[in-house]
């Protein structure tokens, strides 16, 4: 017979397996990103290698734009899926069926919209690199389809899905990669293409799934479509202020940098967003448990969650903050430790956007995504001036700097809008003994 303790231990085992509570669905999306993101490293450390500082400066200036437009194509739609299939979930085919619907409708209008504008963003590179990004913008539609499934099954709580729908491009894209280190050369445009095609094949193995579990249909949506784009539109200025959020510094970089500045600037962003491991399973899993709670619950699962990160958000900063620049040359070569102090803020900054996303979780689950999007809209100005400042005085250190001043901003005007908007008390940043008792009686069997 089996000892109490034991017993105790294959029934946590059980439920972290299934994944069946949120924090236990929460441990499995970290470790799925923990995969993720180990995946990411070694096909960064592969490019950066392989083709060196300018290549990869050129590598990242071609295959920044299919995700970017993916997240302004579902701007306002992926949080729409998982709302509208928490509080509906009798109507998940109609959500599922409308939501591919308008994600492939944006995705049109996105590709068409970024094939006249990278002949001016890539007005320093080559015609055939400006040639080969322009033909990788048919990725944004398989980008979408990805988000519009990812979001779905954490809709309906199939977070097993969920998972491995974003695991499944990084597994795919680093095995493309070795292969065409066995069979080729790898190149900027091989890499490129082993990226996106790997997309289109994670895609194609969980599509079978997403049309077994959710089962899509297309006729009879006039009400869902209107319920859809309501919600949407409203949160559609926060998904695309956050779009811009993330990639502004680029979006000024390429254009001012040499590819050879961007490959420092590049390895150094990537190199950064380890300490984000966790994002995905927030924006996904917990705005789905938010949905879902009590008003007093949803509060308190913010102010556990963000006390939580910020002890663990700090001891990875200071870790990496001292190592970083060993790390940069044992994994990537000694000449891209020259990108040591851009790494270093990019970590803060990046700390800083999780915590971010813990907070938007709540404005989102508590239906004023508007107050979001105001937020997110002054940061984005605050950032864009700082960029347009610095950048060309300071290159690649000043881009870092005005991320982090505009990350700074972001997070402090959330903290106060939870009292002065939502009207709730303002959360206490440092963690107690409540905290790992909420967290311990999460984990108990």
């Amino acid at each position: 017979m089996l000892q109490p303790g034991a017993s105790r231990l294959r029934r946590f085992g059980a439920q972290l397996a299934r994944g069946d509570q949120p924090l236990f669905a929460m441990f499995r999306a970290v470790g799925t990103q923990v995969l993720i993101v180990a995946m990411n490293l070694v096909t960064g450390i592969m490019t950066a290698r392989l083709l060196g500082p300018e290549g990869r400066g050129t590598y990242f200036a071609i295959t920044l734009w299919p995700p970017l437009l993916a997240m302004l194509a579902t701007a306002g739609l992926s949080s729409a899926v998982v709302v509208r299939m928490r509080r509906g979930a009798q109507s998940t085919d109609a959500v599922a069926g409308a939501a591919l619907l308008m994600g492939i409708a944006g995705s049109v209008v996105m590709i068409v919209l970024g094939a006249a504008l990278l002949p001016w963003f890539l007005r320093s590179y080559t015609a055939g690199t400006v040639l080969l990004a322009q033909l990788c913008l048919a990725a944004v539609v398989v980008n979408v389809t990805q988000i519009v499934i990812k979001q779905s099954f954490a809709g309906v709580g199939q977070y097993w899905y969920c998972n491995l729908t974003h695991l499944l491009p990084q597994l795919f894209h680093l095995l493309a990669l070795l292969a065409i280190m066995v069979l080729a050369t790898v190149t900027t445009r091989a890499a490129a293409l082993a990226l996106f095609g790997a997309g289109a094949v994670a895609v194609a193995f969980v599509l079978p799934a997403f049309l077994r579990t959710l089962r899509p249909r297309f006729s009879a949506l006039g009400a869902e479509l209107r319920e859809m784009r309501s919600y949407s539109t409203r949160a559609a200025p926060t998904g695309l202020v956050t779009a811009f959020i993330l990639h502004a510094d680029r979006l000024v970089l390429i254009p001012l940098l040499s590819a050879r500045e961007l490959g420092f600037y590049a390895v150094a962003f990537s190199f950064s967003r380890v300490v984000q491991f966790v994002q995905p399973a927030l924006q996904s899993i917990l705005l789905s448990h938010m949905s879902g709670q009590h008003e007093d619950d949803s509060r308190r699962v913010h102010d556990h969650a963000s006390r939580i990160l910020i002890c663990g958000l700090l001891a990875l900063c200071v870790a990496l903050w001292f190592v970083g620049e060993a790390l940069l040359r044992l994994f990537y070569g000694a000449q891209f430790t020259a990108g040591l102090t851009i790494f270093r803020l990019l970590v803060v900054e990046a700390s800083l956007g999780v915590l971010t996303q813990v907070s938007v979780q709540l404005y989102l689950a508590r239906d004023r995504p508007g107050v979001v999007s105001a937020i997110q809209g002054v940061s984005l100005a605050i950032l864009l001036a700082l960029l347009l400042i610095l950048v060309p005085r300071f290159g690649g250190v000043g881009a870092a700097a005005a991320m982090l001043a505009a990350g700074v901003v972001r997070w402090l005007a959330l903290l106060g809008g939870i009292r002065a908007v939502l009207k709730l008390p303002l959360p206490r940043l440092y963690p107690a003994a409540d905290d790992w008792h909420y967290l311990r009686s999460r984990l108990r069997p």
